[in-house]
């Protein structure tokens, strides 16, 4: 029988690997061991079962998986190209082709990944790397470009330091040794100096499990049944249903579905794992779906896109079609999350589809005093009436949220359950009825024909005390002396300074607002200069809105305008207008929660 030589005499160190039970890490403990490479097949199940792959957790379902959390490896630069989910079979088949090097090659393959091989960048590199050995030559005892140019100059032949003579000393090998390098694209390295031999490597090893030899595979004999190159899951992604979708079992599909590392978690008796970003939560991702315990309450939340899959004897798998189904419903109603005091709770959501659906079932559905469950758009959750009110022959309900009560601002909408006004905290007050008056009160012309008040509404405001309209109706308007908006589609409004932001918004797509009350004033002072120009104008071919031409005094009062690009509450000026006039009348009410929903 032969003896066996010691592994890597070259080297500095052993190739291991601290191979971790998964299962035990998601639940907090880091139960694994450190395995030396190359290893055999009986030995690493020996290492499985001390670290309880194969055993049962406290729900019965057995710990099937692990992971690498650490790697030993004497050669430069190997450690960083390897990552936790590493297949031991490929680690076992790069320790072994290693450990069969000579002496010499083994000194190679060192310089070589010590200079910085371009060709290697991940493990399935690393073993083809033992096969290309050859496509490489190294030159012992020349570690820099003074050592190479003196190399090349004497000891390669190309000259004769005897023939030189003392013009030997004059020549400048470092700058000599540098060009040669960069000729060669050779490094240095303290083995020696590495050039590129040939660049026709042969890829003796594509990455694929069954081009390892049976006698390196350490995790199963090489005729055990192949895993499946794909599988089918359920992706859930934030605010949307879930979707079945067929992806590759391998980790880099993984990771891109999720957006990064991922992390199985295993909340359910069925033989399924969750599968999300590692980081989800630290990078900020949106939160997506709620996990809740025996008695209902939530214990934690998903950030970010998750999958669920199947598990299989070693590894993920496909969902059963049960098991679709199963997890379609459980997930269907994607979820948004409000802090109360120290709990978080998670209010359901509805997708766009069901949104487009119950504007059609609303357009036949009249509010009463009684109407509870209703959803608005815009807001989430679902709202009940506690207040109505006539205004301009139209009824106002005012709408308080099902689950907040009055924790939160209510919101009142229309005969139909359209949004009116939001942010209500003090119900039908002075300043909320002015507001409704100016909703329902009438125009005599529209400052923009082309837009109308659904318009409007449809894009997403939903006051009608404001009247929609174009840039060139809004530069009009703001000529008149107007107040002009800019309305966004969350239904706020910033109040416009000069023609110059008029054109801003209106170029990035945004819908402008006329304020109804200076649209009105301004129609009404036009009429009346127009008919008071009729009886005192000297010339009736200047019918020009400047009696016999005079100059025009502005007697309006300075205000000073919002900063460029603030947002200037329409709502907010109104309401300050009537409390310059009421200071000190009387004490603020008190307000109700200040909830956002």
């Amino acid at each position: 029988m032969t003896e066996r030589r010691m592994p890597m005499p070259v080297l500095d160190g052993d190739f291991e690997a601290f191979v971790t039970n998964l299962g035990k890490y998601n639940e907090g403990m880091l139960v694994g061991e450190w395995v030396k490479l190359p290893t055999t097949e009986e030995e690493m199940q020996k290492v499985f079962e001390r670290i309880g792959i194969g055993k049962q957790d406290e729900f019965g379902q057995p710990y099937e998986e692990w992971f690498i959390t650490d790697y030993e490896c004497p050669i430069y630069g190997v450690q960083k190209m390897l990552g936790e989910y590493e297949s031991l079979d490929k680690l076992n088949y790069l320790a072994a082709l290693l450990d069969e090097l000579s002496l010499s090659d083994q000194e190679k393959l060192v310089a070589i990944m010590e200079s910085g091989c371009d060709e290697v960048s991940d493990i399935d590199d690393l073993i083809n790397l033992t096969f290309n050995l050859d496509c490489y030559d190294i030159m012992p005892g020349i570690n820099d470009e003074s050592d190479l140019g003196y190399y090349y100059a004497h000891e390669a032949g190309i000259y004769s330091e005897k023939d030189l003579g003392p013009l030997a000393n004059y020549i400048d090998y470092e700058r000599y040794g540098r060009d040669i390098a960069m000729d060669e694209q050779g490094r240095f390295t303290d083995e020696g100096y590495v050039r590129v031999a040939s660049e026709r490597w042969d890829r003796q090893f594509d990455g694929e499990l069954d081009d390892i030899p049976d006698e390196y595979r350490i995790t199963g004999s090489g005729e055990a049944a192949e895993r499946d190159s794909t599988i089918a899951v359920l992706v859930v992604e934030p605010g949307k249903e879930p979707y079945v979708k067929e992806i590759d079992s391998g980790l880099e599909s993984l990771q891109h579905e999720v957006g990064g590392c991922i992390e199985a978690i295993y909340p359910y008796e069925d033989p399924v794992a969750l599968v999300c970003n590692e980081e989800g939560k630290l990078e900020g991702l949106p939160l997506n779906r709620a996990l809740r315990d025996e008695d209902g309450d939530i214990y934690d939340v998903v950030a970010g896109t998750f999958m669920v899959v199947g598990l299989t004897d070693d590894s993920f798998g496909s969902l059963t079609v049960e098991q679709m189904q199963k997890f379609s419903d459980h997930f269907k109603v994607p979820e948004q999350f409000v802090k109360l005091g120290d709990k978080i709770v998670a209010i359901p959501m509805i997708s766009k589809e069901q949104q487009k659906q119950e504007s059609i079932e609303q357009k036949d559905f009249e509010m009463n005093a009684d109407t509870s469950g209703l959803t608005v758009a815009g807001h989430i959750g679902t709202w009940h009436t506690i207040d109505q009110h006539e205004v301009g022959g139209h009824s106002f309900y005012l709408m308080e949220h099902d689950t907040y009560g009055d924790e939160a601002a209510c919101i009142i909408v229309d005969e139909r359950g359209k949004l009116v006004l939001d942010d209500v905290y003090n119900g039908f007050d002075d300043d909320t009825l002015r507001l409704l008056d100016l909703e329902v009160k009438e125009v005599p012309e529209m400052p923009d024909p082309t837009l109308s008040i659904q318009d409007m509404k449809d894009y997403g405001y939903a006051w009608a005390g404001v009247l929609p309209a174009g840039q060139e109706a809004a530069e009009k308007a703001l000529e008149k002396g107007c107040e002009v908006y800019r309305l966004y589609s969350d239904n706020t409004e910033g109040l416009c300074v000069d023609a110059k932001e008029i054109a801003d918004h209106a170029a990035k797509g945004g819908m402008l607002g006329i304020s109804k009350e200076s649209w009105m004033a301004a129609l009404e002072k036009e009429n009346y200069l127009k008919a008071a120009e009729m009886s005192m104008e000297d010339d009736y071919g200047m019918i020009d809105g400047i009696i016999n031409n005079g100059p025009k005094e502005d007697k309006t009062a300075e205000v000073k305008p919002p900063e460029r690009g603030e947002k200037s509450s329409i709502m907010d000026r109104l309401k300050s207008a009537k409390a310059e006039k009421q200071k000190e009348c009387c004490p603020p009410k008190k307000h109700k929660g200040e909830i956002e929903l």
